[in-house]
């Protein structure tokens, strides 16, 4: 099992681990590079290049349980006020440094993800939970870094192994 990636412990935006997903966890959602092909007049058994039209992109999916006002502005932005309502900020979305902490033990990290609330999810009444419909988009960041997987025990903020405080 050393080889797998699987299941997902927590997660970390912006520097604060933020609150629960459905058991779906974060699902890829991005899209492959697409590519045109140039054919010549004079060669006739195919195309003499390939061009990348579109590099396609990477991203992930996920519903956000967790819809407690601080969960909310920590996720989304807006502001929650002193008797614990939230308001939404006029675009939902936010964008930092991502860290899928996984069960397996590595962490996936997204230089710069973008996270935008498509909509809300699942639903008001007995069957399951509200939950926001969230889209991650793996951008690059000022030094061109995209994600990075990080194996088991290794701390994304040092690149060095992991040291526990408890001993």
């Amino acid at each position: 099992m050393d080889k797998l990636i699987y299941g997902m412990a927590r997660v970390k935006f912006d520097g604060v681990e933020i609150g629960w997903f459905d058991e779906q966890g974060l699902t890829p959602a991005g899209s492959a590079p697409t590519q045109v092909d140039v054919y010549a007049a004079q060669v006739k058994d195919g195309p003499v290049a390939t061009i990348t039209s579109n590099p396609g992109k990477k991203a992930f999916t996920g519903n956000l349980i967790d819809l407690s006002p601080e969960n909310l502005v920590k996720v989304i932005g807006g502001t929650k006020d002193d008797k614990g309502n939230w308001e939404p900020p006029e675009q939902w979305e936010k964008t930092g440094i991502m860290d899928i902490i996984c069960d397996s033990g590595q962490t996936i990290r997204l230089f710069n993800a973008k996270v935008t609330g498509n909509d809300f999810s699942g639903g008001v009444n007995s069957q399951g939970v509200l939950a926001l419909a969230l889209n991650v988009e793996a951008l690059k960041d000022e030094n061109g870094k995209r994600l990075k997987i990080f194996a088991k025990g290794i701390d994304p903020e040092t690149g060095n192994p992991a040291v526990n405080p408890e001993g």
